[in-house]
């Protein structure tokens, strides 16, 4: 099975992307949850031909944070490890989104599983320890637009235990844009990987699908223009992502220059030149 990480800033339009991909009849593309870094330290290196490993696995996947919004149940996911010939860590954990794609998407042959968490950004190495077969696409965003999206999440206040904590500063959104794209772009520098500019997802959305498509390894399906009439976002994070329920809008793009206020506009291009010339981005 073909695994792909979605890596990208904060507000770059990750959460769009994984519907768009998760729409696709071959493709499963659940939403966000970091079971697979966060169960791979005392997991890796188990025997999982024991029943009783594969218990407390399934006891782990189940207990991870936000896999409650996955839907799963655990004496099926153990029914799924168990068709697992020869299992180890990594088929166990595509056995999970095997699982997710059959028992919520109706979808029994899923040929990619894609995983789509920011979080990652600060655990690149392990990720990549834990997947050592895994291929990546790194989703970037127009700083200037992801700063207005930040903003405009501050100004909302949405409530509830997943609720984004994002900063407010110029300053702040500039450092952190520019040390997460950099990171990300320097890690996947011998990988295999594909770059994703979310201005060119939304003006050149056929093309560009067809693009991602070619890199999964599946054919182009027109099912991934119509994301919205697929979405699975949970309710505990759907309300900030409430543009996921929509067609495409490409008033979005460069939704800065009209508003973000200039001088904050500036400080950002000031900050965050180098970085965004060098994926195509200009003033």
């Amino acid at each position: 099975m073909n695994f792909t990480y979605i890596l990208g800033n904060p507000r770059s339009g990750t959460s769009l992307f994984r519907l768009m991909l998760n729409a696709h009849p071959s493709l499963v593309a659940p939403p966000e949850c970091g079971f697979i870094q966060w169960n791979y330290d005392a997991f890796a290196k188990a025997d999982f031909n024991q029943s009783t490993i594969r218990d407390a696995f399934a006891d782990a996947i189940i207990g991870s944070k936000k896999m409650e919004t996955w839907g799963m149940r655990k004496e099926d996911l153990i029914v799924a490890f168990n068709q697992v010939k020869n299992p180890n860590f990594q088929k166990l954990c595509e056995a999970v989104f095997i699982y997710y794609a059959s028992s919520r998407l109706g979808k029994t042959t899923p040929k990619a599983a894609i995983d789509k968490n920011n979080y990652y950004i600060n655990h690149l190495d392990k990720i990549a320890l834990a997947m050592p077969h895994a291929q990546y696409i790194h989703l970037i965003r127009d700083v200037r637009d992801v700063a207005g999206s930040y903003l405009q999440i501050e100004r909302t206040k949405h409530v509830g235990k997943y609720a984004p904590k994002l900063s407010t500063t110029a300053e702040e959104i500039a450092s952190e844009w520019v040390k997460n794209n950099e990171m990300i772009d320097s890690f996947l520098e011998n990988k295999a990987h594909l770059v994703v500019r979310y201005e060119d997802l939304l003006v050149n959305q056929k093309s560009e699908l067809i693009r991602v498509s070619d890199f999964l390894g599946v054919p182009y399906h027109e099912q991934m223009l119509r994301y919205y009439e697929f979405n699975d976002e949970p309710d505990e994070t759907i309300s900030w992502k409430q543009k996921t329920l929509q067609p495409i809008d490409q008033s979005r793009v460069g939704a800065f220059r009209a508003e973000l206020d200039p001088d904050f506009s500036e400080i950002l291009w000031n900050l965050t030149q180098h970085t965004l010339t060098k994926f195509g981005y200009s003033k």
